[in-house]
C-alpha cells in the first residue's frame, strides 16, 4: 500500500500505531515522505492510497479524518542555551541565536518567535530530516521546534532543554484516503481513527483555526 506521510509522524508515532495492523492484515507499506503541499498533490494525482498531513480539506474523491495533534517544543542543548540565552529570551538574543528549520516551507519557528514578540529575520540552518534535526540540536548548533514524543529520553536526561516550558505549538494531523479505496484501506482508516488518540492530543477549534492561518511542515 503506497502512502505519503510527513517526516515527523514517521519519526515518532506511525510505527507503533500501525505495526500490529500490518502484521494482522499482512500489509506492506511503500512510504513516501513529503511536505504537506506535495502530499496532497500526490493524492490529487492518484499516486498514493492515503496520506497524513496538516491540511483538513480533502481532494476531490477523498475523505479526511482528524487524528490528533503533535506537540512541538523549542529545544536546545544546555551549552547552547548558556551561550546564546544567558539573560533569557531577549530580543537581542533571539536575533543572534541560530535556529534549525526543517525546510523553506517550515513556519513552526516563525510562529514560535512570534509568540515571543519577535518578527524579524533570524539566522538558521536548513535540515530536512527529523533525525538530523534532532542531532543538530543535541550538538548545540541551534534550537528548533521538535516533537515532544521524539525526545522523551533527552528531556529526562537533560541533554535537551526547553527554551520556555510554558510555550509550545500543537500541529493538527489528518488522515486522507480515497472513498473507494477498498477493504484494506478502510480497515487501516478505522485502525488509525481508533488508535491515534492514544498517541496524539485532541484537536481543538483554536488549534484548527490557527493552523488555517499558519501552514505547517
Amino acid at each position: 500500500m503506497r502512502l505519503a506521510i510527513n517526516a515527523d509522524s514517521l519519526a515518532t508515532w506511525w510505527a507503533p500505531v500501525t505495526g500490529d495492523f500490518c502484521q494482522r492484515e499482512g500489509v506492506l507499506f511503500d512510504l513516501i515522505v513529503e511536505d504537506q503541499d506535495v502530499v496532497l498533490k500526490r493524492m490529487r494525482d492518484g499516486e498514493v492510497a492515503g496520506c497524513v498531513c496538516a491540511t483538513q480539506r480533502p481532494v476531490q474523491g477523498a475523505r479526511s479524518h482528524p487524528l490528533g495533534c503533535m506537540r512541538y517544543r523549542a529545544l536546545a542543548s544546555p551549552d547552547y542555551i548558556a551561550r546564546y540565552f544567558p539573560a533569557g529570551m531577549t530580543t537581542k538574543a533571539l536575533s543572534r541565536a541560530p535556529v534549525i528549520v526543517f525546510g523553506p516551507d517550515d513556519r513552526l519557528q516563525h510562529r514560535y518567535l512570534a509568540l515571543h514578540g519577535y518578527l524579524d529575520p533570524f539566522l538558521h540552518h536548513l535540515c530536512p530530516s527529523s533525525e538530523g534535526f534532532l542531532h543538530l540540536a543535541m550538538a548545540g548548533m541551534g534550537y528548533g521546534l521538535i516533537p515532544e514524543q521524539q525526545v522523551t529520553r533527552e528531556l529526562a536526561e537533560g541533554t535537551l532543554v526547553d527554551l520556555d516550558v510554558n510555550s509550545f505549538i500543537d500541529v493538527p494531523l489528518y488522515w486522507h484516503y480515497w472513498r473507494s479505496g477498498g477493504r484494506t484501506l478502510t480497515a487501516l482508516t478505522d485502525h488509525l481513527v481508533a488508535t491515534c488518540p492514544q498517541w496524539l492530543t485532541p484537536i481543538t477549534d483554536a488549534v484548527e483555526n490557527d493552523n488555517l492561518l499558519n501552514p505547517m511542515r
